[in-house]
C-alpha cells in the first residue's frame, strides 16, 4: 500500500486543529462559566450589601434619643451609610469594591455596638437617676406633707394659746350680778320706794353686786353709770370720760374699794332739774376702763 506523504500531513494539521478549537472552545466555555457566575456572586453580594445597609437605616430612623450627643453620632453614621448605599446602588460593583462596601459595612455595624451599648449605659445611668429623683420628690412630698401639719397644728397650738389668752383676760375682768334698775318714786329711811309709772318717777335706783374674783387686783375701781332714755339721750349727764380712742358719756361715776370679794353697789341717780322722765324704754349700762360689764333696762309707763 502506498500512502501519500503530502495527505498524511493535511490529516494530520486538520486533526490538531480540531484538538485545539476543542481545547479553546472548552476552556472559553470554561472561562465563560466562571465569569457568569463570578457576575452573579458579586451581585448577590452587592444586593445583600445594600438590603444590611437599608435595614441598617430604617432601625436608625425608629430610633429617638434624648442625648444630644449620641443623636449626633447616629445622624452622622446614617449619613455614612446612605452614601455608601448609594455607591452600591449607583457604581458598577466587582469583587473589590464589594470587599471594600463589606469592610465598611462590618465597621458600621461595630460602631452601631458600641454606640447601642454605650446608650445602654446611658440609659441606665437615666433609670437611677429617674428613681433618685422619685425618691426625692416622695422625701420632698413627705417634707412638705410634714411641713403642712406642722403648719396646722401650730395654727391650732395659736388660736389655742389666743383663746386662752382670751380667757385668761376675761377671767381678770371685774363681773356684775343682781343688775336691777328701777323708776324711785320716793325715798324713806327704812326703804326706796319704786314706781313703774314714768311721771310718779324723780328718781332713778341702780344696784348690783360687784363679785368675787381672785384674779383681778385688789383696789379702788372706777365704774361709770350710763342710763339713756327712749330717746337714746343720756339721762342726768355728769360729763365724759375718755379711754385710749373712746369717749364715754356718762350719768353717774362710782369709786369701789374691791378686795376680791362680793361687794355691793347702790346708787341714786337724780335727774336735772329741767330734766323729766317719759314713758318708754330706759337703758342702763355700767362700764370699767372702756368694758362694759352689764346692762339691763327700766321700762317706764
Amino acid at each position: 500500500m502506498i500512502v501519500n506523504p503530502q495527505l498524511f500531513n493535511y490529516r494530520l494539521i486538520i486533526g490538531s486543529l480540531v484538538v485545539v478549537v476543542v481545547v479553546i472552545t472548552t476552556i472559553s466555555y470554561s472561562s465563560y462559566s466562571t465569569l457568569i457566575a463570578n457576575k452573579t456572586f458579586i451581585e448577590q453580594e452587592s444586593k445583600l450589601v445594600e438590603n444590611e445597609l437599608s435595614e441598617m437605616i430604617s432601625s436608625y430612623e425608629l430610633m429617638e434619643f434624648e442625648n444630644k450627643n449620641i443623636s449626633f453620632q447616629l445622624e452622622k453614621t446614617k449619613t455614612r451609610i446612605s452614601r455608601i448605599l448609594d455607591s452600591v446602588k449607583n457604581l458598577k460593583p466587582n469583587a473589590s469594591l464589594i470587599s471594600r462596601y463589606k469592610k465598611q459595612l462590618q465597621e458600621l455595624k461595630e460602631e452601631n455596638v458600641r454606640v447601642l451599648a454605650r446608650l445602654d449605659g446611658l440609659e441606665s445611668k437615666n433609670d437611677m437617676l429617674r428613681l433618685d429623683a422619685k425618691g426625692a420628690k416622695s422625701k420632698e412630698e413627705r417634707t412638705t406633707s410634714i411641713i403642712k401639719s406642722l403648719q396646722v397644728e401650730n395654727s391650732r397650738l395659736s388660736e389655742t394659746n389666743s383663746n386662752l389668752t382670751k380667757e385668761i383676760e376675761e377671767a381678770k375682768m371685774l363681773n356684775l350680778a343682781d343688775f336691777k334698775a328701777v323708776g324711785v318714786k320716793r325715798v324713806t329711811r327704812k326703804r326706796i320706794v319704786d314706781t313703774r309709772y314714768a311721771s310718779r318717777a324723780k328718781q332713778l335706783h341702780i344696784s348690783f353686786t360687784l363679785a368675787a374674783n381672785k384674779f383681778v387686783d385688789k383696789g379702788t375701781k372706777e365704774l361709770y353709770i350710763q342710763i339713756l332714755d327712749p330717746k337714746s339721750n343720756i339721762v342726768a349727764d355728769k360729763g365724759s370720760v375718755k379711754f385710749d380712742k373712746h369717749l364715754l358719756i356718762y350719768t353717774e361715776k362710782v369709786s369701789v374699794d374691791y378686795n376680791n370679794e362680793d361687794i355691793k353697789v347702790s346708787s341714786l341717780i337724780k335727774t336735772d332739774d329741767n330734766e323729766i322722765l317719759v314713758r318708754g324704754t330706759y337703758f342702763v349700762s355700767v362700764y370699767h376702763n372702756a368694758v362694759r360689764l352689764g346692762d339691763t333696762t327700766i321700762e317706764l309707763k
